[in-house]
């Protein structure tokens, strides 16, 4: 059976640690759109910092953001799914991590909100330099109090976030869930959401198999769409856990990776 949809995430995946789309990756993506697959890319990203990558891939099909949160068509900007936290959750999940000393960001709609810049905060803008609206607000927990968000981040140090993430699985067991995103970002999202959820609901309502769908990622919020899509893939660069998880392990980033994996198994004759 030929695959027919192709999910990529960004950051780790078809970008790297600078943030650089490669030339190869490029036109890889382009020669199989011309074959008729359909490309979408799935990223904890907002749409907002999405969309300069949108345009230059001339994607077409709904796209995954804030985890799965947000499943979005590009061009006429028509929502098909759109979760948030519960404001009494997100009360709480901002006030614990507040407690816990950790640099919190809002995504409220296309908004990030934190409470205050700091080292941590400049380091994440210089990571997402493109479409990051962020707008300072002392008051997060009265904040999320009223208006939901679609997911909470918080930025420290790699084993900071491995312990920070430990307890925040238990203490929102069945309530939220709890991810890494980033060696060095942790994330709280509405309980269900994942890319996995998110790429299952786009491939029914484009009438794909899940046999025909492949996914690529490199980090744990990547692990429900490669475990659920017909071939997962990973990154030479992903965590264990991904590579473990995947049918088959590809060059890192900075080798191209994914450009290989379309030649592979997208544009060789069978």
């Amino acid at each position: 059976m030929p695959y027919r949809l192709l999910a990529l995430d960004l950051d780790g995946t078809i970008l790297s640690p600078t943030g650089e789309l490669s030339s190869a990756v490029q036109h890889a993506i382009a020669d199989t759109q011309a074959r008729g697959v359909r490309v979408t890319l799935a990223t904890g990203r907002t749409f907002t910092a999405t969309l300069p990558f949108i345009k230059l891939l001339d994607i077409h099909e709904p796209v995954i953001c804030y985890q799965g949160g947000l499943l979005i068509e590009p061009v006429t900007r028509e929502i098909y799914h759109h979760a948030v936290m519960p404001n009494d959750l997100a009360v709480e999940a901002v006030q614990l991590l507040l407690t816990m000393q950790l640099p919190v960001v809002v995504f409220i709609d296309e908004i990030q909100y934190i409470a205050a810049y700091g080292p941590e905060i400049n380091e994440y803008n210089a990571l997402h330099p493109e479409g990051v609206h962020i707008v300072v607000e002392p008051n997060l927990a009265g904040l999320v109090a009223t208006t939901a968000p679609l997911k909470l981040l918080f930025i420290a140090e790699s084993d900071v976030v491995t312990q920070a993430l430990a307890e925040l699985v238990v203490h929102f067991a069945g309530r939220l869930t709890a991810l890494r995103s980033h060696a060095n970002f942790g994330e709280l999202t509405p309980l269900g959401v994942s890319k996995g959820a998110a790429l299952q609901q786009l491939a029914q309502r484009l009438g794909i198999a899940r046999e025909e769908v492949i996914a690529i990622g490199d980090q744990e919020n990547d692990l429900p769409m490669i475990r659920w899509a017909g071939l997962g893939l990973a990154m030479g660069n992903a965590i264990p856990e991904v590579q473990a998880a995947a049918k088959a392990v590809l060059p890192p980033v900075w080798e191209d990776g994914v450009a290989w994996a379309i030649n592979t198994y997208l544009l060789t004759p069978e």
